[in-house]
């Protein structure tokens, strides 16, 4: 029998197909040998980029991750006065922000902003606002709520976990001790505006960051440089939440400097408690008093005031808008930045240019009949009559001056309007005021002076496109008319008179301290100008402001009844001229409201104070010179 092979033949057929199919063809190598290269070029591209073209920066949010280098903000400045009484410390506070790079994003983000927007009271929008999104501040402490609440600060700090990038920090906060009264001076620290940072954020001792405080305004703005430290830094390690696991490390924050001014606290709260009890007669207020052996500031006050802790503890809108709405502007220091009309104050100004340019002599007499009457320039049958407050009869200068009399300034100022005799004219009289220091700020370290208004020929042209007539010059002579001055520059005045003709720049500051009380630098005041005025007419001056706190006879024979004897302290001497003057419009009787000035010093043998008081709107020098009285009685019974 044959064997059967038929059934083999296809089965071998068929294994040898399967074995076919089972070898790998060349394209499908090709394929996935491709795959493989780009897979691992894709791997060495990406290692590539993550260790070496920015692994530098990887490393860095890494470290940022778990190391941080914070600053520490240094101990801003003591400020003291003249007895080292404290006007200026700083006080412990909290401060809440974030630090963006360790908050949550997506809805966890919208989470943590709606949790501590309920425990702060702000509207979680205003939050997510204040969160930085510049790349290079992600790891800053950025605030969101300065001066918060020790109970809402340990509140937040206890619910961490559910508040992730959200930090509470130690803030100073500027304590000023006498509020409004010394604002005017002092000034206070605000939030550094983008334009200030642009400004000092290249500073390689005081490292100003966006966030920092800084002075706003006066004493604290004037000497930030003294008063601002230099930071400290700490290198510390953090958890994955951005709080301190430990501390790598401290660079210790240099404070900075303590100020002396020459401020006296107690005068100072003195003037403003006499003046705040009839500010409610006034529109404002104010008065400075000067040391007149070397200018230095005694006291400033100016009122209404505001309280600057307000500002230092960050002020709200509505008290903000309330300020600034104001119409007696208080936040303007009115001692400084304000200009008035002079009135009979600027007297003293005008009889001493006579006396030097010879226009009078001490003996020259004025019959004061009350009144002159002066003609129309284009019609001299028209005549215009500017009066006096009364009748005087024959007055020297020294008498003029104790009367306030007006008759007698208008003819040494403008001439008789008869011809018989020239006056000074408006060019002399501009030149006197601005030897005294008037038009022309002082130079006090203090922002927001304004130097006041000596008119003259081409001033009146350029500004007004008029001309100068008699007249305006027999205004000028007695303070009325365009001549406008500040509190400050008057009580310079009375400084430059009292100590013979020395005229200083006005000084704040006595010195700087370290934290050890050790005296860094003095300052000494600085002479502006020596009057170019013989003694003797001085004297004349200072004497006829001395009788005006008297009665009695000149050695010239001439009477006086001193316009300013309410301003009289018993067994204290004291010099001084008040002043009235008209402005506005007339009320229904005709008659013009008035300001009020007192301009004097004390005491008469070795002065040691020139102290000028204005009331906006006092009703006319009375109420100057009783406020003065009243301020001179203090100093008095504190021993000068």
């Amino acid at each position: 029998m044959e064997p059967i092979t038929s059934l083999n033949d296809p089965l071998d057929s068929g294994d040898e197909d399967e074995e076919e199919e089972k070898k790998p063809t060349p394209t499908r190598v090709g394929v996935m040998s491709a795959v493989l290269l780009l897979a691992l070029a894709v791997l060495v591209v990406q290692l590539y980029r993550l260790q070496i073209a920015q692994g530098a920066d990887y490393r860095d949010q890494a470290d940022n991750n778990r190391f941080r280098l914070v600053t520490i903000a240094a101990p801003r400045g003591v400020i003291y006065d003249r007895h080292r009484a404290v006007l200026a410390r700083n006080r412990p506070s909290y401060s809440v922000g974030f630090v963006p790079a360790d908050l949550p994003t997506g809805s966890a983000r919208a989470a943590v902003l709606q949790r501590l927007a309920d425990i702060l009271g702000m509207p979680p929008a205003q939050l997510d606002r204040d969160v930085q999104d510049d790349p290079t501040n992600e790891f800053t402490f950025t605030p969101v709520k300065d001066n918060v609440p020790q109970a809402v600060a340990f509140q937040i700090e206890e619910r961490h976990l559910d508040l992730p990038g959200v930090q509470v920090q130690p803030q100073p906060i500027r304590d000023y001790t006498m509020g409004a009264i010394t604002a005017p001076i002092l000034g206070f620290v605000g939030r550094i505006s983008s334009d200030q940072y642009d400004r000092l954020k290249d500073d390689p001792v005081h490292r100003y960051r966006p966030v920092d405080t800084i002075g706003q305004v006066g004493i604290e703005l004037a000497f930030e440089n003294e008063l601002r430290g230099t930071p400290g830094q700490e290198q510390m390690e953090v958890d994955a939440t951005g709080r301190e696991v430990r501390s790598l490390g401290i660079t210790a924050p240099t404070p900075g400097h303590n100020l002396v001014l020459t401020i006296d606290s107690g005068l100072q709260q003195e003037i403003a408690e006499v003046l705040t009890e009839g500010l409610t007669r006034y529109q404002t207020a104010s008065a400075v008093a000067i040391d007149p052996r070397n200018g230095q500031v005694l006291a400033m006050v100016s009122l209404p005031s505001y309280d600057d802790n307000l500002f230092a503890s960050g002020i709200s809108q509505a008290d903000y808008q309330k300020l600034i709405q104001d119409p007696r502007h208080p936040l303007v220091n009115q001692a400084i930045g304000a200009a008035y009309p002079p009135g009979a104050t600027f007297q003293v100004i005008t009889a001493t240019a006579a006396l030097e340019t010879g226009v009078i002599t001490p003996t020259t007499k004025i019959d004061c009949a009350g009144y002159i009457s002066v003609p129309n320039r284009y019609d001299p049958t028209v005549l215009t009559r500017l009066l006096d407050r009364k009748a005087f009869g024959p007055q020297d200068v020294e008498s003029a001056l104790a009367d306030s009399c007006n008759v007698f300034f208008y003819q040494v100022g403008g001439g008789d309007p008869n011809g018989s005799s020239n006056g000074l004219g408006i060019d002399a009289l501009s030149k006197y005021a601005r030897l005294f220091g008037l038009g022309d700020p002082s130079g006090i370290d203090l922002a927001g002076e304004v130097g006041g208004l000596v008119p003259s020929v081409r001033w009146k042209r350029q500004t007004l496109n008029q001309e100068w007539v008699p007249m305006d010059t027999y205004q000028a002579a007695v303070g009325q008319g365009y001549v406008s001055v500040t509190p400050l520059q008057m009580a310079n005045v009375a400084a430059a008179i009292a100590n013979g003709g020395t005229l200083y720049r006005p000084q704040l500051v006595l010195q700087t301290l370290d934290t050890q009380g050790n005296v860094v630098s003095n300052y000494q005041s600085d002479v502006t100008r020596q009057l170019s005025v013989k003694p003797e007419y001085l004297a004349r001056v200072r004497q006829g402001m001395i009788d005006a706190l008297g009665s009695g006879q000149t050695d010239q024979g001439t009477s006086y009844d001193g316009v300013a004897k309410l301003a009289e302290v018993p067994k204290f001497s004291a010099g001084a001229i008040v002043g009235s003057p008209e402005f506005g419009t007339p009320d229904s009787k005709g008659n013009l409201p008035t300001h009020g000035w007192f301009v004097g010093f004390a005491p008469t043998d070795h002065p040691n104070i020139a102290l000028a008081v204005f009331l906006e709107r006092g009703s006319g020098p009375g109420d100057a010179a009783r406020v003065a009285e009243q301020i001179l009685t203090y100093y008095q019974k504190q021993g000068h």
